[in-house]
């Protein structure tokens, strides 16, 4: 019992340590979070450590109130672990709670990797520098609001698994009101994501003040754009036809928004292509470790019951013998009297089968 007792202890402890660890060496995978990842190790100093990046946050041009604008976030310089990945957040005040960029006005049309998220893991390129791209919806209201950029690694040399951290300056934006009438995205709209394998389905595209669009497309990584064709649906909703992708692909598309008074040129968006992933989650996979370990429990109990069987029938075997030994008590050798054997319990002597007179001959 106290051998079984040890082994749970052993296999408990090994399936619970990686929930002891400070960093996420493998990452969190991208979300929305506040400064503080809701109390984890990042907010925490005594289980940080300054990053030696750089990390730099601006915008390309003027900011208008309800309207699209593009922000982009550059990390370089850093020492990274092996595995080279870095996470950003885009957030609105360093508070450590409450600094999600919505909670100042701000919307997420689209992250650096499609979603609409704050927080956003990469993996960086033996350049060590990396630039991604928030598409927001400015504040409804003008004036200036202060965007900041954060950022979360490993270290190649990190013993202690640190969080190596490091914070931009704010970038102060002078958001402007909208002049009456700008043409731009509606605020209710939200930018795809990812599409299937060879899916040919039009992509919707909803704006506001808006008579015409052309939309351009090319593939990431190239220079020469198409023209998609674009089809009015309802007024400010239309129909972009970009043709299907596979594998990884990635598509970046342009969409200019247009006017009798205004031609607006969006930010830079982008649709992926991706396969559909595993459906799984932390506690599921914990839970098969358990169910694996029971299962391995129970095996290695009943490899002890098989082996110790043999041990039970010798036992008994034993226990056996003694009886007979003890039976046979009763009948006693004397050595004037070979061949016969005294009977204490029927008080005679009997024949020894073992060794009887005269050689077994019987005398006539």
């Amino acid at each position: 019992m106290k051998y079984k007792l040890t082994i749970i202890v052993i296999i408990f402890v090994l399936l619970s340590s990686t929930t002891f660890s400070v960093a996420n060496p493998g990452g969190n995978g991208d979300s929305n979070r506040d400064f503080t990842c809701g109390g984890s190790c990042h907010g925490d100093p005594s289980l940080s450590a300054n990053s030696d990046g750089l990390l730099t946050i601006e915008v390309e041009r003027n900011v208008y109130a309800s309207n699209a604008v593009a922000v982009h976030v550059t990390a370089s310089n850093m020492t990274l672990s092996n595995n080279r990945i870095v996470g950003i957040f885009l957030l609105s005040s360093l508070n450590g709670n409450s600094d999600h960029p919505s909670d100042y006005g701000w919307s997420i049309i689209q992250d650096p990797n499609g979603g609409i998220n704050n927080y956003v893991e990469t993996t960086v390129s033996s350049s060590n520098s990396v630039t991604l791209t928030w598409i927001l919806f400015a504040p409804d209201e003008g004036g200036n609001y202060n965007l900041y950029a954060q950022m979360n690694h490993g270290h190649i040399s990190n013993s202690d698994n640190l969080a190596y951290t490091g914070v931009s300056d704010p970038l102060t934006i002078d958001v402007q009101t909208a002049p009456e009438n700008l043409p731009g995205f509606s605020e209710s709209w939200v930018a795809p994501d990812y599409r299937s394998p060879g899916d040919s389905t039009n992509i919707i595209i909803m704006t506001k003040n808006t008579d015409s669009i052309q939309v351009k497309w090319k593939l990431e990584g190239e220079w020469f754009e198409n023209i998609a064709n674009v089809s009015l649906i309802e007024k400010d909703t239309w129909s972009v036809d970009i043709p299907p992708t596979f594998g990884d692909t990635v598509i970046q598309y342009s969409v200019i928004t247009s006017n009798g008074n205004f031609s607006i040129k969006q930010p830079l968006l982008t649709v992926g292509t991706s396969l559909v992933d595993f459906e799984g989650s932390l506690l599921g996979a914990r839970l098969q470790s358990l169910a694996y370990a029971t299962i391995i429990i129970g095996f290695i109990t009943t490899l002890q019951l098989y082996f110790s069987k043999p041990n039970i029938k010798t036992h008994q075997q034993k226990s056996n013998f003694s009886k007979i030994n003890d039976g046979n008590e009763r009948l006693i050798k004397h050595p004037d009297h070979p061949g016969w054997l005294w009977d204490n319990v029927e008080n005679k002597w009997v024949i020894d089968p073992d060794n009887p007179p005269n050689g077994g001959v019987i005398d006539g």
